[in-house]
Parts: C-alpha cells; structure tokens; sequence
C-alpha cells in the first residue's frame, strides 16, 4: 500500500490507541488540530498542505507527542521543508518502535533516507536579528516554491531542497537583503540588514522587503469601448422601434381602400421603414464590433509593476512552534 496514505489513517489511530507509560498525553486541542489536518490533506478538492502543516505544527506545540509527526513530516516535506520532514520522520520511528506497522516502517525509513540524500544545509542569520526569511525555490519547470523561516533571534539551521534558491532576509525599518547561490552552498552568508533611509518629512519606503506586486490595470480604452457599444446598442434598439413603427403604419393604412394620395403616403412609409432598418442593422453592426475591440483590449491588458502593500500575514515558524507573524508598516 502505497504510504502517501498509510499515515493519515495510522495516525488517526494512533491518537486513540492505548499509551504508553513514557507516552505525552494528547489534549484535546491538540486532537482537535490533528484532525483538522487530516481533513486538509484529505480535502475532495485536493491535498491542502500548508494549512495542513499549520494544523500539525500547533497540534504538536499544545502536544508534542510522536504519534502526531507522522503527518506533520508528510505535509513538511510535500512543502519542500526538507529539514523539518526529516526531523519529524526520525522521531516518529524513533519513538513509535514497534508500535508503527513492519511495512510502513520500512517505507518511512527508505523515504527519510531520500530526503537525508538530497537535503542542503542552510544557516539563516541577520544582523540585527529578528529577520523573517523568505526562501524561493526555481526548478526547472513550474513556479517557485515559496517557503517562509523565522524570526530568529540567534543564526538557525534548515534543510531545504537542492537547487536554485533565492532567500530573502525582510526586517522592519531595514533594506531587505538577498542571498541567491545553488546548492550546495559553499559557505555560511550572514544577512547584515543596512537601516532603511527615511526621507524628510516622510516615511520608510519598502520597509520589511515584501515581494513587488503586480497587477493589470484595465485601460481607458476598454471604458470608451463599453460606453461605445452603450451607445451603438442603445440607438440600435431607438431606431429599430421607430422602423417598427413605420411598418405598423404602412400596414394599417394597406388594409383600407386606398386613395392616390394613400399611395404617395404608403411609398413613403415604406421607404422610410427600409432606410430605418438599414440604420438599425448598421448601429447593432457597431455595437458587435465595439464589444469585439473592448474584449480584446481587456483580456490583453498587459501587467504592470504597482506599489507592495506595507502589511504582511506570513507564517512564522521557529524552532519552538509556529503562528502567524504581522509584518509591516503604516504610510
């Protein structure tokens, strides 16, 4: 069976099985929290492992019991936090023993060792302290994966996957500073975070280095574009009602006995009709090509580089637990 899925169920039992005397009794937040997990990774709409991993990371600091790292080095890993996944998976065996099935022993230990094979050391350190980091992964196809540490009062050590990384060190009130390298690394790079200048009369500019926002603004010409095809549709509808109207009196007035001047008239309704109709087709014509133009302009409306929001809600994790961490300032 394959183990990506052993774990969930196992460690649903091993949260209600009988403990062990040396065992750490299990809260019932922190049950609370591990089922929540469970959910997030079995979610119908697909595996949510960073709330997941959240869940299991408070689950474990209210509980720091070995039946609940299971989980927490499967959703670790599945985010490239290498480091941790391994650390979860050591301690998980470790203290399980023979409490955790043959097979899935077995199947833990081949996959902690992959990851032992292929993780880089990595030492965050700022100065001043307290940076919050944020680490960007570039494999060769895809998005990066993004992965957030800290904040660290003293240097920290994490293992990340191999490859392209592009780590940045964000501290209020400092530049932020970035390191990029491929691993493995060739040595130590401690962040030294340069004091952000404050112009006169104002405030700091980027402040906790948030990542450039980019947006795509939509163009005044896709406003004229609508307001056009407004206009063509609505005279379109004006002059359609009016032909009808034209049409309505030539058909009435052929009902009757017609006089010569009857006839001069009903010519006159007739032709009236016909070039109203004309106008009609012509301005509904220029309302469909108004709103082909507009389609077109907004949905290749080209992005651009806009301003970064000077607040941030980040996930913080250190070495004792995780939360969240408010980053930023106001303008």
């Amino acid at each position: 069976m394959n183990w990506l899925g052993l774990p969930i169920a196992l460690g649903l039992l091993a949260i209600t099985s009988v403990a062990r005397a040396d065992d750490v009794p299990i809260s019932d937040s922190a049950r609370q929290h591990f089922t929540a997990g469970v959910n997030l990774m079995q979610d119908p709409d697909g595996a949510r492992y960073d709330e997941a991993y959240r869940e299991f990371k408070a689950a474990y600091a209210d509980s720091p019991s070995w039946k609940i790292t299971g989980n927490l080095g499967i959703a670790a890993m599945k985010l490239e936090r290498d480091g941790e996944a391994i650390d979860a998976f050591n301690k998980y065996l470790t203290e399980g023993g023979s409490e955790i099935d043959p097979a899935e022993k077995a199947q833990f230990t081949r996959d902690m060792q992959t990851l032992q094979a292929g993780v880089a050391k990595v030492t965050l350190e700022s100065d001043p302290p307290g940076a919050m980091f944020v680490d960007e992964r570039y494999p060769s196809a895809g998005s990066p994966v993004v992965n957030r540490y800290g904040p660290f009062t003293d240097k920290a050590e994490v293992g990340v996957r191999g490859g392209h990384h592009r780590i940045t060190a964000n501290l209020s009130g400092f530049k932020p500073s970035v390191w990029e390298f491929d691993t493995p690394a060739t040595a130590p790079h401690p962040f030294k975070l340069e004091k952000e200048e404050i112009p006169a009369g104002g405030v700091a500019g980027g402040g906790v280095g948030q990542p450039q926002a980019y947006a795509r603004p939509v163009p005044t010409g896709v406003f004229i574009g609508i307001a056009a095809t407004a206009a063509f549709a609505i005279g379109g509808a004006v002059v359609g009602v009016m032909a009808t109207q034209k049409h309505s009196d030539y058909d009435s007035l052929n009902g009757h006995q017609l006089t010569p001047a009857d006839h001069s008239k009903a010519d006159s309704l007739k032709k009236d009709g016909t070039t109203l109709n004309l106008v009609a087709d012509g301005l509904f014509g220029g309302a469909v090509i108004a709103a082909g133009v507009t389609t077109v302009l907004y949905f290749t409306r080209p992005t651009k580089e806009v301003a970064a929001p000077r607040l941030q809600l980040l996930p913080a994790v250190a070495s004792n637990g995780g939360g969240m961490l408010l980053s930023g300032h106001f303008e």
